[in-house]
């Protein structure tokens, strides 16, 4: 119904960009990715300047990941695009080369309940009272929500950008007398990128909250790890890529008390995969790596959950999509989303998860391993297609990363066949996880200091 109406009002406004943008969003939900560059392209070319419209593009291409010279062409674009609206960039700094502490800043429009909060909520705990001061700039109003509240109260200084433009802000920033300022957004929803056009601080980093180069001249670093940032892939970043050990992840587990139950095959007497990451990326690869799965293995079941599958339009689509492949509706459990701990109990009704790709999982592969469920994951050749092989390596299940689609099919008959050790592994990784660097927030937060 949305896109009906927006293309309806490109019919009797052709020039209306913001028509474009929606237009673009509604068919990247639908997974029209295509359909949503062609609409993005053109909401550009009808307002060049503005850099919310280029950020849609380059979400779209780098998760996607059409090429990386695409990507990076479209991104070093945006950036001269920024670049035309900085009067003068900054070029001295009121900062000493060795202060007694550093002064970092973090600026974002996710301090929140979301993926950036559940990742950065733990490290920043830790850091308060550190060799670093610690200041919060929010690009959002603020928001009242438990994990909100925290992030807010463990910066030393907080000081919300929401209300000042880019030139206000980055002055109000430089005032701070900065050594490092970090961006958690990238191109993401409420991002301030133009900011660091300014160059408000000596050093500027990238970190966290997107996945792959912003493409401006003056971010000069991206933090990454060993497997989302490997040398072979450098040349897909206009940042210098800084390594963290272990992993540039550490997960925040959630505060519901939330037991992890047992194996759903053992009372079921079938094995149920399952995924709870947004359908758009269920590709037609996905697809048809998870049919063969479920061919394979006979009586098994995929378990699907995201917000679309409330439609029952949505419903019958995925089940079409599966049809296609021999696969009946039977063999298909799809459920529309809840709240963030009814949510994490359904991870209790899956024994095996399967990330899909190039967009796969992150949040979602740390959350299912906190609940005791496993997943498979495919490796893949962009910061994003990494994301869930550098969490199963920190917590421990390297044996978990598949490096093929062969090698996924073969990697879920092969861990379904031996209900045993699944139920050992169920039975104990929660623990595992804990224990590990993935939610090691003491270590993560010694590196980083570092």
């Amino acid at each position: 119904e949305a896109i009906a109406n927006y293309r309806k009002a490109i019919l009797l406004e052709p020039d209306y960009s913001e028509a474009y943008t929606n237009l673009g969003n509604c068919l990247v939900d639908m997974g029209e990715f295509k359909k949503a560059e062609k609409s993005y392209r053109m909401a550009i070319k009808l307002s060049p300047e503005s850099p919310e419209l280029h950020s849609n593009l380059l979400m779209l291409l780098g998760s996607m990941r059409y090429s990386a010279d695409q990507y990076l062409t479209h991104a070093k674009n945006c950036a001269d695009f920024i670049a035309k609206k900085v009067n003068k960039a900054f070029t001295t700094w009121p900062s000493t080369a060795t202060p007694d502490r550093l002064r970092i800043g973090f600026v974002s429009g996710d301090f929140r309940s979301h993926p950036v909060g559940y990742f950065f909520e733990g490290l920043l705990a830790e850091l308060r009272g550190s060799s670093l001061v610690l200041f919060g700039y929010p690009t959002y109003e603020a928001h009242n929500d438990e994990i909100g509240a925290s992030i807010a109260q463990s910066f030393d200084y907080w000081h919300p950008i929401t209300d000042l433009d880019d030139e206000q802000a980055t002055k109000r920033i430089h005032q701070d007398n900065l050594d490092i300022l970090i961006d958690l957004s990238g191109h993401t929803n409420k991002n301030r990128l133009p900011i660091f056009a300014w160059r408000p601080a000596p050093v500027q980093a990238t970190w966290l909250g997107y996945f792959a180069s912003t493409g401006l001249p003056e971010m000069d670093f991206i933090i990454g790890d060993a497997f989302v940032t490997p040398p072979e892939e450098e040349a897909q970043f206009t940042e210098k890529v800084w390594r963290l050990p272990d992993s540039y992840l550490c997960f925040t587990p959630p505060s519901f008390d939330i037991e992890a139950g047992s194996l759903p095959a053992c009372s079921n007497e079938f094995i149920t995969f399952g995924c709870f990451n947004k359908i758009s990326r269920m590709t037609d690869e996905v697809v048809a790596v998870r049919a063969e799965i479920l061919r394979r293995i006979p009586d098994s079941k995929l378990f699907l959950k995201d917000k679309q599958l409330a439609n029952e339009d949505c419903r019958q689509q995925v089940a079409s999509r599966f049809a296609t492949h021999g696969i009946s509706a039977h063999r298909l459990i799809l459920e529309g989303s809840e709240n963030r701990e009814q949510y994490l109990r359904c991870y209790n009704r899956i024994d095996i998860g399967l990330s899909p790709f190039p967009y796969g999982g992150g949040t979602t592969v740390a959350e299912s391993l906190w609940m005791g469920t496993p997943v498979i994951v495919r490796k893949g050749g962009h910061f994003l297609s990494h994301i869930g092989e550098s969490i199963l390596n920190a917590a421990g299940l390297s044996d978990w990363v598949a490096g093929s689609n062969d090698d996924f099919v073969n990697k879920a008959i092969e861990f379904s066949e031996n209900i045993g050790r699944l139920t050992e592994l169920q039975q104990n990784l929660r623990k595992q996880v804990l224990s590990s660097p993935l939610c090691d927030a003491k270590r993560f937060a010694k590196n980083f200091e570092r």
